[in-house]
């Protein structure tokens, strides 16, 4: 009997130690898991309140530009040397700013709204000729024909598909519905429902379609300097490997420091990249919105392109956005 009983409180001691441990995991558990969601709010909170921050932000910006671009003659085919200046200027130049917004430190940058190639009534041919003039690689080229001829079957009016074409029914062989649009380009984006594209023609560093200029953006402009891509230096400018990585470290240096690129580079290929880019202001800005939160807090970001004005802004009070995107 008295075996037993030992036996018996042995069991007990071992079931209820596995409770508590149990029990102690649960506990364990419950609190990683709310954690979790505190950090998980904390963050959909902090980004949430950026947009805002964002959008009160633009509102300031644009109107420093508004005032830059009525007080001062926009520069031609020259670099700016901000020593010039004991204030600020606000030029589509790409190079890194801050603001102070409330008390919040936001970081953005000012670029060409002409930035990339036009694509967009009919001047996809101009373009893309230009571009099979530059590169020398017959692999490339013939997929710059073929794109070429795709993007003359999506643009045309009837459903004949030409040379390395394609028409209605070869999207719906590939489920894509309702191409093409058999009428101009609206939207940038929609060159990319079209096979090739994204070889010739790729999105950015922050998934954005930049190598594009935008449908509305009317004139013939040169693609900005400031903003190039490598692909664009390569691709367009016709630059070997070592001279687009030159320019690239130079533009990145100038973002930072604002040392003109001409500076930093040599002068025969500051002179090839005046005579195929430009680095003369347009009356189109682009705003980058990089950071809109407190420091190392997570963040959204904003682009917002639009036409200047002056301070007075546009005739009718409507600021008229060509793009307006959240990433």
């Amino acid at each position: 009997m008295k075996y037993s009983q030992h036996h018996e409180r042995g069991v007990a001691l071992i079931a209820t130690l596995c409770l508590i441990f149990t029990a102690g995991v649960l506990v364990g558990a419950l609190v990683i898991i709310a954690q979790l969601n505190t950090f998980n709010i904390g963050a959909s909170a902090a980004v949430f309140r950026s947009k805002y921050v964002s959008e009160g932000c633009l509102n300031r910006i644009q109107y420093l530009i508004e005032a830059d671009f009525e007080l001062f003659e926009q520069d031609d085919r020259t670099e700016t040397d901000y020593d010039e200046y004991d204030h600020e200027r606000f030029l589509p130049d790409a190079v890194e700013r801050e603001i102070d917004y409330y008390g919040i430190n936001v970081k953005y940058r000012i670029v060409n709204g002409t930035a990339g190639l036009p694509m967009h009534q009919n001047q996809h041919r101009r373009s893309l000729n230009m571009l099979s003039s530059i590169t020398g690689s017959t692999t490339l080229n013939d997929k710059i024909t073929v794109l070429s001829n795709r993007i003359n079957d999506y643009t045309d009016s009837d459903d004949n598909p030409g040379t390395d074409g394609l028409e209605r029914g070869d999207y719906e062989e590939v489920t894509m519905n309702h191409l093409p649009r058999n009428g101009q380009i609206e939207f940038r984006e929609e060159l990319r429902w079209i096979p090739e594209v994204n070889d010739i023609l790729p999105v950015d560093a922050n998934g954005r379609f930049s190598f594009v200029r935008l449908p509305a953006i009317s004139g013939n402009y040169n693609p900005d300097l400031y903003t190039v891509s490598w692909s664009l230096l390569r691709i367009y400018g016709g630059l070997d490997e070592r001279q687009a990585a030159d320019v690239m470290a130079a533009l990145k240096e100038w973002r930072k420091s604002r040392i003109p690129v001409s500076e930093q580079i040599d002068p025969l290929l500051w002179g090839t990249l005046l005579t195929r880019f430009s680095i003369a202001p347009s009356d189109y800005y682009t705003v980058l919105i990089e950071h809109a939160a407190g420091e190392n807090a997570p963040t959204s970001r904003l682009a917002a392109t639009f036409a200047a004005s002056g301070v007075s802004g546009p005739a009718d009070g409507v600021i008229r956005y060509l793009e307006w995107l959240r990433f």
